[in-house]
């Protein structure tokens, strides 16, 4: 019993480890990747025709481009979202490891992007994602990759895995009275 509760209580110790693995890959590709990634050669190349590294000026506005082009808006948006995600790390029972890590993406990708924008006034961004010329989506970094993973972990959770808090708090219920 005492080892399954540990077990339980080391899922929603996800947050931590994930939130900070985020941020470092961040933060490290952004530096590396301001000092190149082209150097004059044009962008790097990882998979043709589907995905290349760019030099981006840096992104002072939001999600795709939109938004308004204030720092503290989004400094203040990052600070609501950790805020919310915080609110839900308390309250979210141990069991849910998944929405755990997805937690923890999402606070990783928003103090990833919190620093650019502390920091430089934008976000920088740098990963290009294509399919040849028929399609070519919004350039983007490291944080906001953990950000859309967290929230596509969540619902996830939510659609797939909704009677689960339920049944897994019965199945303890049920443990203590039979111990």
């Amino acid at each position: 019993m005492a080892f399954a509760h540990t077990l339980v209580e080391g899922k929603r110790k996800l947050l931590w480890p994930i939130a900070g693995g985020v941020v470092a890959l961040d933060q490290v590709t952004k530096v590396f990747l301001a000092h190149s990634p082209d150097d004059g050669r044009g962008p790097i190349v990882l998979i043709p025709h589907v995905l290349q590294l760019v030099s981006h000026p840096g992104n002072v506005r939001g999600i795709f481009g939109r938004g308004p082009a204030s720092e503290v808006f989004y400094i203040c948006a990052s600070v609501v979202g950790l805020v919310i995600v915080g609110m839900f790390f308390l309250t979210t029972p141990a069991h849910r490891g998944l929405v755990h890590a997805a937690l923890g993406l999402l606070a990783g990708g928003a103090v990833g992007n919190f620093i650019d924008r502390a920091a430089l006034g934008a976000v920088r961004d740098f990963i290009d994602l294509h399919w040849g010329e028929a399609f070519h989506w919004y350039t983007f970094n490291v944080a906001d990759a953990a950000i859309c993973v967290g929230f596509g972990l969540i619902l996830w959770d939510v659609i797939f895995f909704k009677d689960r808090g339920s049944a897994a708090a019965g199945v303890e219920v049920e443990e203590r009275d039979n111990a």
